[in-house]
């Protein structure tokens, strides 16, 4: 909540002659951006514009290409989504210089870009006007949520530099999404569900506001999933979903983001099904239905977005969000089983468990070179072999969203935890009743050693030769997981070993919110 805090501090020590004189006569956001501060040259203000669109967009493709790839049109429309394309640009200023980005890749006014990004969001906030509400700002909202800004904490006792740390969690990108919605369906953007995609005169206005909604109701569709917080948004129809996307003048991003869209009208069905938009009461019928849905929704999309000559579509968007999707609503009725397994109790293992296993074995190995060769799935994914990276979407995965840096550290810490409360076996495997007994050592050539050694190299590709990658905390939290099943040969051989909860709860530092980790039978306050 950095943002919130910095918002607090300006507030009191700002007077009102400072505001003039930053934000000049116009009020509201005018004056406020990084060029006209002498933070950037537009020329280097392009390169991050560059590094965005070239690197990052297609992973969430909520902008509009033809008409915001130059900085200087932006900066002229919108400096509040100037700055925002330039802070998440800023991230990776340095990554493709080998010998600079060694140790750094964010530019070096990183900290100043945040301050104006900071300023700017109390502008919007505490003296908005009506000239504020435009598709510009709410899309530089949902940029700001899907790459945060890093903070950097205090200086180390030696006075080196503490690494930064992403704002993201689940009470800040819900925090952000609310005052989104808020500028979106003021300037009517929920109207774009009313469109006719087919009709003569929709023109490149008409797919920019829709692209910006349907971004709006992934992201908030995807808090469900992670922390059970309620989701306010309806997808729109499938007919106009598809029409959108298969427009004469849509992006190649749009087809991918009526996929999405599917995906969430999925989801959406089972709340409704369950009578819980929260999702925490998700029925075994309801469940049930959406798991055939998805099953649907592959098959029907992998002909759509896929080729007969390889698989690497499945390693993109959307095919990363249906992972997470599957993984997220089947943990839901696996909470109850983990929570009595961890007081002692055996009970009898979901019907969900296998389809949640598979989720999220599936969500770590998409990287692997064996997920896209041409040969079938589960028999490439069960050979005795370790997993090799494919480093095509390992570079994906460096400028990918943080939420997926959440997801996918999620995953690891989800099958390690399953391991230990007795539902599987070391080669993934479902027990039908839960163990009692301590989890034996687990082999390194076990389906669930070489996952978890592979999740591992995944975050170590990605933070290598770059100290300031917001995936540095998620690194450790993924490191811990393998450490845990280290942890269970040494308990074998000694009975003072280390238990699943003492090193779980090393990974609740500060801030760090894993709230959803409740459903699965461990216990923040406890921890």
């Amino acid at each position: 909540m950095q943002t919130l805090r910095n918002l607090q501090a300006h507030a009191l020590s700002s007077s009102p002659e400072d505001v003039r004189q930053r934000d000049g006569e116009q009020g509201g956001i005018g004056l406020a951006d990084p060029v006209s501060r002498g933070i950037l040259t537009m020329q280097d203000a392009q390169q991050l514009f560059d590094v965005f669109f070239s690197a990052c967009h297609d992973l969430a493709p909520c902008s509009s290409v033809r008409t915001q790839a130059k900085a200087a049109e932006v900066k002229a429309r919108s400096p509040f989504l100037f700055t925002s394309i330039c802070l998440i640009g800023a991230r990776y200023w340095e990554v493709d210089d080998p010998v600079r980005s060694s140790q750094n890749w964010l530019h070096p006014r990183y900290s100043a870009l945040v301050t104006i990004f900071d300023e700017q969001i109390r502008s919007l906030l505490l003296r908005p006007s009506s000239s504020d509400f435009t598709l510009d700002v709410v899309q530089a909202f949902l940029l700001s949520i899907q790459w945060p800004a890093l903070d950097f904490g205090d200086s180390g006792p030696d006075g080196s530099e503490a690494a930064p740390r992403t704002r993201f969690n689940d009470a800040y990108a819900w925090l952000l999404i609310g005052i989104a919605i808020r500028f979106a369906k003021h300037i009517g953007l929920d109207g774009c569900a009313k469109v006719d995609y087919t009709a003569q005169g929709v023109g490149e206005e008409e797919l920019a506001r829709m692209r910006v909604w349907l971004n709006l109701i992934s992201i908030d569709r995807h808090l469900t999933l992670t922390a059970g917080l309620p989701s306010t948004l309806e997808p729109p129809p499938t007919n106009v979903i598809r029409a959108f996307g298969s427009h004469p003048l849509a992006q190649p991003g749009d087809l991918k983001l009526a996929g999405l869209s599917e995906l969430v009208a999925i989801v959406q069905r089972a709340a409704v099904s369950c009578g819980d938009v929260s999702l925490r009461n998700l029925d075994v019928i309801s469940l049930q239905v959406a798991n055939a849905e998805l099953d649907e929704w592959e098959k029907r999309w992998s002909l759509v977005l896929g080729s007969a000559e390889s698989q690497a579509h499945k390693q993109r968007m959307p095919f990363t969000a249906l992972r997470w999707y599957r993984l997220a609503l089947n943990a839901i009725p696996i909470g109850a089983t983990l929570g009595e397994s961890s007081r002692g109790i055996v009970a009898p293992t979901p019907p969900a468990l296998a389809k949640g296993v598979e989720a999220a074995f599936q969500l770590l190995w998409q990287y692997s070179s064996e997920a896209v060769a041409e040969r079938r799935e589960r028999e490439a994914a069960t050979e005795d072999t370790t997993y090799h990276m494919n480093f095509t979407a390992l570079s994906s995965f460096m400028f990918a969203v943080d939420s997926y840096l959440v997801t996918h550290s999620y995953a690891a810490v989800f099958l390690v935890l399953l391991y230990d409360r007795g539902c599987i076996d070391a080669e993934l495997n479902c027990y039908p009743l839960t163990q009692s007994q301590p989890p034996p050592s687990v082999p390194p050539t076990s389906r669930l050693s070489r996952i978890i050694q592979f999740a591992a190299s995944i975050f170590d590709g990605v933070c290598q030769g770059a100290a300031h990658h917001p995936a540095m905390q998620y690194r450790t939290i993924v490191a811990n997981a393998l450490h845990t099943l280290g942890q269970y040969q040494t308990q074998s051989e000694n009975a003072a070993g280390t238990s699943i909860d003492d090193l779980l709860s090393s990974l609740m530092d500060p801030g760090q919110d894993w709230a959803f980790l409740r459903d699965l039978g461990f216990s923040l306050t406890e921890a």
